[in-house]
């Protein structure tokens, strides 16, 4: 059981990756955000992902900062979606 939940947080993460990755040519997606939340989900899923991550945050802290600020913009971004879901 634990498997699957890790397999279906890396198929989520890589596709809002390639979403964000087609959201970058395209001018109605935000591809930046996609990118991010899908790097969320595939940290969830790997610990070679979320080691990588932290790694680039300390080696730098300009981008470090930066992508903790869109990952907050993420999260914020899920729970309104989460609400707006419950509310219907």
């Amino acid at each position: 059981m634990r498997n699957l939940a890790r397999i279906k947080w890396l198929i989520v993460g890589a596709a809002f990756v390639a979403l964000g990755i087609v959201g970058l040519f395209l001018p109605i997606l935000q591809g930046i955000l996609f990118i991010v939340i899908g790097l969320m989900c595939l940290a969830k899923g790997s610990a070679l992902v979320r080691s990588k991550k932290m790694s680039l945050k300390k080696r730098f802290p300009k981008f470090g900062s930066k992508l903790t600020l869109l990952e907050q913009k993420a999260r914020d971004w899920k729970a309104r979606w989460r609400k707006r879901r419950e509310k219907s």
